[in-house]
């Protein structure tokens, strides 16, 4: 089983229809997103986990909300990338070979990989997804 770590806005701006959400709210787009994870990981038996990382929401610590049923929503404090985050959930894992993190961005992927988890780019997801998003 893996868990699938989500760069939360990197990935909102690189799908379309999501990004296209961004004009309505903020909010708007990440209940998007929300909402495709929840269906992707509805048609997964392989996938555990699903932890989308947003950043700089609030101030004090980071905030975990629980989506559905294997899905968090973590929004980091201000001041706080997520890439910070992620990185956190890699080191803090006793298995970092079975994560996998969603990102297109260039640092993500290099630490990540050298933490031991894989990295998959947005495109990569959407082939994970057969091409609906």
């Amino acid at each position: 089983m893996q868990t699938l770590v989500i760069d939360g806005y990197n990935v909102i701006h690189a799908i379309p229809d999501i990004e296209g959400l961004l004009e309505e709210s903020l909010e708007a787009a990440r209940i998007g997103l929300i909402r495709m994870v929840t269906e992707f990981k509805n048609s997964r038996k392989d996938v555990q986990r699903i932890f989308i990382v947003f950043d700089g929401k609030s101030e004090g610590p980071d905030q975990e909300v629980a989506v559905s049923e294997g899905i968090t929503a973590i929004y980091t404090p201000t001041g706080k990338e997520a890439d910070n985050k992620i990185l956190e959930i890699i080191k803090d894992s006793d298995q970092p070979q079975s994560i996998t993190v969603i990102s297109n961005d260039n640092f993500l992927y290099n630490n990540a990989r050298s933490l031991g988890a894989r990295i998959k780019t947005v495109r990569d997801f959407c082939r994970m997804f057969k091409n609906r998003c």
